[in-house]
């Protein structure tokens, strides 16, 4: 694929901001995802202290603490130690309860946003022009989909709100230690810079390697979508072990940039632990040699030691939410390079009511590379009711005419007119409404065969697909099928052979009932008794309808009102079969190569 062009590295925080609407739409699940957090965070400082009555009025002879002497009454070691016991216990499960609501809601949250995200980038990816779709990887865009915008999870559950929160903590915590002990809250406070240097560190290079990482899962499933979904030309030629060489070359790349950015990350958490653990063992230094010294009480130290272990928790947490949010800004910013691209071009908003179906192309010009030109001054008119073919030989510019006359494409110079009017004054979904398309590839889904029909008119009747599989000769095969109308075809109609397929496209035309149709060459997959069916139909469907069509078999053409004979872009003849024969031009030079090579016609 031709990848957007890229943000040259946008900040993780300006590509998160961009997705706060996002956000807005789930204030709720937010909030109770926040206020869980907090109240986690309040019953972590209050864990250690039933620990310290324990260890210095239960065993010890220090009074208790006025706060538990309201609660148990009359003071007895028995009483102190049942209460502090209960107070363990009753943070213990108030803990459980509230990680355990802190997750649920997170994990809400972060899944509807992603759902949120997935459906704007592929109502998006649906908006875009058919020019972006010819330079781009469907692998590519369906990881997009899939991947990219899956990590919208992560950051909500592990990135800026857990950071957010996990700061607060360690802010309450440190302040807690500061006032406790100002000597051995220094002590350990003043790994807090190493560890954000580290953390910077680890956090650039994570997010390089994460880029190249989204890159190769991103080819992987590029190869798989090519490969699978031209499996009959890879069985043909026999390249399965080819193909297979090149699955696993990709995916070694994959697994080696995987490896190698959750090598790094580990890197990062361990380093992490290494430099709490080691400030940990100061503060247990000079603890206890603040206890041997009268200074402290055990049952202190130990609080103390609790809420250090307490401190570097959310320490770690900040650190792994950092490299979470930069290996995930990865594959945000390929989700917003999609969400920030133009779409399809039509600016226009007219509406008329049917179209009469003139059809004007006036000195109109076309380039798909900019530079050699598709289509070069063509003029010609098709008016309404009318059956104009296209001919000539194999990129000769006649299915990019049917494209600018969809508005696929616009032309460089030149004007489209639908009954007088500009293509671009119109809205483009009537446009689009105005005009059934049959291809030269039929285009099936993987649903049923009344689906299939009645894709080009949603909530269409039974009756009304049936009528249409009559109109292209297709009842009486539908009704020879266990299920008939209810069979499903299988993926890009992969259980109907090429004429079938062909039909059901002819079909689906008939039932969108347009009142302009382009024909892409549509027998040229039908044997002789089909294609006069098929005939006897479109002559009947043709009744007050313009019908523009390309012709690659006389058949086809020699029925056409007028043909136009299509060369280098050029329309170099225009007249009726007997005429243009008559002339011994390039028309008749086609029919002669036609008859020939044995060619139907």
């Amino acid at each position: 694929m031709t990848s957007p062009p890229g943000r040259g590295g946008s900040s993780a925080l300006a590509l998160y901001t961009r997705l706060l609407p996002y956000v807005r739409r789930e204030w709720f699940l937010l909030a109770i995802t926040v206020a869980a957090m907090l109240l986690g965070t309040l019953v972590t400082l209050a864990r250690p202290w039933p620990m310290q009555v324990i260890v210095d009025s239960v065993l010890g002879s220090r009074p208790a603490p006025g706060w538990l002497t309201h609660l148990t009454g009359p003071v007895t070691p028995a009483r102190l130690l049942g209460a502090a016991i209960g107070l363990m216990i009753a943070a213990l499960f108030a803990g459980q309860l509230l990680a355990l609501a802190q997750e649920y809601a997170a994990q809400l949250l972060g899944q509807r946003l992603v759902l949120q995200l997935r459906c704007d980038l592929y109502a998006k990816l649906q908006r875009l022009s058919l020019r972006f779709h010819e330079h781009s990887s469907v692998g590519d865009l369906l990881y997009r989909i899939t991947a990219d915008a899956s990590a919208l999870q992560n950051v909500i559950t592990y990135g800026f709100v857990t950071l957010a929160i996990q700061a607060l903590t360690a802010i309450a915590i440190a302040s807690t230690i500061l006032a406790f002990d100002v000597r051995l809250g220094l002590t350990a406070l003043a790994v807090v810079p190493i560890l954000g240097v580290s953390m910077g560190w680890f956090s650039s290079r994570i997010r390089t390697r994460t880029s190249h990482l989204a890159e190769a899962e991103s080819t992987l499933y590029t190869t798989a979508s090519e490969t699978l979904g031209s499996i009959r030309a890879v069985k043909s030629f026999t390249m399965e072990e080819i193909e297979l060489e090149r699955f696993a070359d990709r995916a070694r790349t994959s697994q080696e940039a995987y490896v190698g950015v959750t090598t790094l990350s580990k890197l990062g958490g361990l380093a992490t632990e290494a430099v709490g653990g080691l400030a940990t063992a100061l503060v247990i230094y000079f603890g206890a040699r603040s206890v041997l010294a009268g200074e402290l009480t055990v049952g202190e130290l130990l609080v103390f030691v609790a809420y250090i272990a307490a401190l570097y928790g959310p320490v770690a947490w900040i650190a792994g939410s950092a490299l979470v949010i930069q290996r995930s800004s990865v594959s945000i910013e390929r989700v917003l390079e999609i969400l920030d691209l133009g779409d399809e071009r039509g600016t226009g908003s007219a509406t008329p009511g049917r179209t009469a179906g003139r059809l004007d192309f006036v000195h109109v010009s076309f380039s798909h590379d900019g530079e050699r030109l598709a289509v070069r001054d063509v003029s010609f008119t098709v008016e309404p009711g009318e059956m104009v073919a296209l001919v000539g030989r194999a990129g000769a510019g006649k299915t990019t005419l049917l494209s600018l006359l969809l508005r696929f494409y616009a032309p460089q110079s030149g004007r489209v007119l639908l009954d007088g009017t500009d293509l671009g004054q119109l809205d483009l979904a009537w446009l689009r409404r105005q005009i059934a398309l049959v291809p030269q590839e039929p285009i099936l889904f993987s649903t049923t065969i009344a689906e299939n029909i009645a894709y080009g008119r949603p909530g269409a009747t039974r009756e009304a697909v049936v009528a249409a599989a009559r109109a292209a000769g297709l009842h009486d095969f539908i009704q020879s099928l266990s299920e008939d109308y209810s069979t499903k075809v299988g993926e890009r109609g992969a259980r109907l052979s090429g004429g079938q397929r062909q039909m059901m496209s002819i079909a689906r035309a008939f039932l969108k009932d347009a009142p302009i149709l382009l024909l892409d060459e549509p027998t040229s997959n039908l044997d002789g008794t089909s294609e006069r069916h098929v005939f006897e139909s479109l002559n009947r469907l043709a009744a007050g309808r313009t019908l523009l069509v390309i012709a690659h078999r006389l058949t086809t053409a020699r029925r056409a009102d007028r043909i136009l004979v299509v060369k280098a872009g050029q329309i170099v003849e225009a007249g009726t079969h007997g005429e243009l024969l008559a002339r011994g031009g390039a028309y008749a030079e086609l029919c002669r190569d036609q008859l020939l090579t044995g060619a139907p016609g």
